[in-house]
């Protein structure tokens, strides 16, 4: 069994509620949605793919992972490898490495199939302003399935609809108010106006327990 794999490097994580923390990246080929924010097009580029079966990737991630840190299963869209992802979980826990998956949240039979072997999903919302497509039910159905060991990310652009942050944060609060929500804003041109996503803030935090504004720290540090 194989997949293809664009890199693996050992950083700290730069997004979510675990920012900071050590982690080795396995950043799978392709995914399944184009975004207006994406910024790892280059995980299309099969030219930038190695294909790697199980014993070479947990070799890779060997060399800089310890046990109790996390490896990232990231992409593109890690679950389009969900076969692979399924059969590299066990080996991974084996080297008491905690498994992260980072998904589009759009995969949900795939998602069946790797659940159990995941210790923590961090799952984005892909609002139509983002992606061209309407995911509700999609997202609704994924969160369903993982939300005893997931986190929700939405990233904040200067274009989001303030109806699209106000269906979030009511997907969120339907499968469990407790679900931590992450308000990232995004960088560069699309960069939101900061007191908006501070009143994004305030209003999901009359439906939901825990909701945070965290940026991507990786970019402001100088490191992948």
């Amino acid at each position: 069994m194989t997949a293809k794999i664009v890199e693996i490097f050992h950083s700290l994580q730069g997004e979510g509620l675990f920012i900071g923390e050590e982690t080795t990246f396995v950043r799978f080929l392709g995914c399944n949605l184009f975004c207006s924010y994406c910024d790892t097009f280059y995980a299309r580029d099969e030219k930038r793919a190695t294909e790697m079966d199980l014993d070479q990737v947990q070799r890779a991630v060997s060399l800089t992972a310890r046990p109790g840190q996390f490896v990232s299963l990231t992409g593109g869209e890690p679950l389009l490898w969900a076969g692979f992802v399924a059969a590299l979980c066990p080996g991974l826990k084996g080297m008491g490495l905690r498994v992260y998956l980072e998904t589009n949240g759009t995969l949900v039979a795939e998602m069946e199939r790797v659940a159990a072997s995941v210790d923590v999903v961090s799952m984005d919302i892909k609002p139509p302003s983002a992606c061209g497509q309407d995911l509700w039910e999609t997202h609704r159905r994924f969160l369903g399935l993982v939300k005893e060991k997931a986190f929700v990310k939405l990233v904040i652009t200067s274009n989001i609809l303030p109806e699209e942050v106000e269906k979030t944060v009511g997907l969120v609060a339907e499968i469990d108010s407790n679900l931590p929500l992450i308000l990232q804003p995004a960088s560069g041109d699309l960069a939101p106006d900061m007191d908006r996503v501070r009143r994004f803030l305030a209003e999901a935090q009359g439906r939901l327990s825990e909701v945070r504004i965290i940026s991507q720290m990786h970019k402001r540090w100088g490191i992948k």
